[in-house]
């Protein structure tokens, strides 16, 4: 069986299966069609040229290997794809297409025999096949290595960032996540509820989750990585309406995620005063921890329940606001505490409350007035309202206990033993 004359054919067809290839890339492979001008007649053609007369030399040499230096340049095309952001089913999507152009070529072909045709499509499903385990490999070792390195620099640059040291290695790296050096950012804190629990799948999963949710502005980028048991993002905020997006997508994130506790910080000016904002997540993530909803802690949490532990007239606060509730709720089985907390929650909002209470709203007003009577705080009024909240905190407090963190209690400004 003489194979010659189809091998002849196909290399006078070389140009005109170059000009259908390209066409092709063209119409159906949209990540080519998207990159810039000149990029499939100046590297896609010539590499499915190459690739041709590879196979074209199998037909008639069996010893064509992988390891062959003949694939080096595909190879070096998958390199080339990697880093022009070409995701990998797009490359094997042109490899394919490929096989197929050429097999119409070869069935075209006007001499050669049933025979020569039947062992060129063993030979291109062969070096399809070899071809596109040779170009996978290249892209993922490529891509293993960048994402590797890349990784390891965002880690890096997080611990600095959080640490406060290392100033010249901060300007080296922010640049290269997108961190503008003297902006306004706050710090969120994703933690597992139960430290010492969560798995690194768990985490790997927690912190696609943050990614999903976390998007500043366009233009703009979130700096996140895993540390130890917690995910950390820092976030760009350069507005307060900013900061109300950061908010709604840290809720959302808190409700997608019931195993972990979210805790952001306020916003901060300048790098530099990254690690104030680590700490207040911190202390925003111990009061998730305490007050147990499914939302994300702001800084403001933390302040109030330090206002509220280290008030001296503490005991006065309960003993004015909550206890006169508490001895009517057990007396009577009624529900004044959860009234008031209801009432707090919905933001004084009494459709709301009552919502969530499963009742009417005359119900709520008759027992947020019934709260006014038996504790002498309306809370209708503004400065009452402040005093009642503000006993609930406490309660709560005294419910929970400190919060503990490896035998640390957290403050507002760091752990004491």
């Amino acid at each position: 069986m003489s194979i010659a004359p189809l091998v002849d054919y196909l290399r006078g067809q070389s140009s005109q299966i170059g000009d259908l290839l390209a066409q092709r890339y063209r119409e159906e492979i949209v990540e080519y069609r998207s990159l810039p001008e000149g990029f499939i007649d100046q590297d896609v053609a010539p590499t499915a040229a190459n690739n041709l007369e590879t196979m074209l030399q199998a037909l008639t040499d069996d010893s064509a290997d992988p390891d062959n230096n003949r694939f080096d340049v595909f190879r070096d095309s998958a390199v080339r794809r990697f880093h022009q952001g070409v995701p990998m089913q797009a490359l094997l999507h042109a490899y394919r297409l490929w096989g197929h152009t050429v097999w119409e070529q070869v069935l075209k072909a006007p001499r050669a025999t049933p025979e020569a045709r039947l062992a060129a499509a063993g030979k291109i499903m062969q070096h399809v096949d070899v071809v596109s385990t040779v170009v996978a490999q290249a892209y993922l070792e490529e891509s293993s290595g960048v994402i590797q390195d890349r990784e390891i620099l965002r880690r890096d640059l997080l611990e600095a960032l959080i640490a406060g040291t290392a100033a010249q290695r901060i300007e080296r790296l922010s640049g290269k996540f997108g961190l503008v050096a003297d902006a306004k950012h706050a710090v969120v804190i994703m933690r597992h509820r139960r430290l010492g629990y969560a798995e690194p799948s768990s985490l790997r999963e927690s912190l696609r989750t943050v990614r999903a949710h976390l998007h500043p502005d366009a233009g703009q980028s979130v700096l996140t990585g895993v540390r130890d048991e917690e995910i950390v993002a820092i976030y760009p905020v350069q507005a307060r309406d900013h900061l109300d997006t950061l908010r709604q997508q840290a809720n959302a994130m808190a409700r997608e995620s019931p195993d972990y506790h979210v805790g952001v910080s306020r916003s901060h000016l300048g790098l530099a005063s990254i690690p104030t904002a680590y700490l207040e997540a911190q202390n925003a993530v111990q009061t998730a921890a305490a007050g147990n909803e499914s939302r994300a802690y702001i800084y403001s949490d933390a302040l109030l329940d330090r206002i509220v532990r280290e008030c001296t007239l503490r005991n006065t606060l309960i003993e004015d606001t909550l206890t006169p509730l508490q001895q009517y709720d057990t007396e009577h089985d009624s529900n004044l505490v959860a009234t008031l907390r209801a009432y707090i929650a919905s933001a004084f909002n009494l459709t709301r409350a009552s919502a969530s209470l499963v009742v009417q709203p005359n119900t709520v007003r008759y027992r947020l007035h019934r709260i006014a009577e038996l504790t002498g705080h309306d809370p209708f009024s503004a400065e009452d309202v402040i005093l009642l909240s503000l006993g609930l905190r406490a309660t709560d407090q005294d419910a929970g206990g400190e919060t503990i963190s490896g035998g640390a209690t957290w403050y507002l400004d760091g752990p004491r033993k």
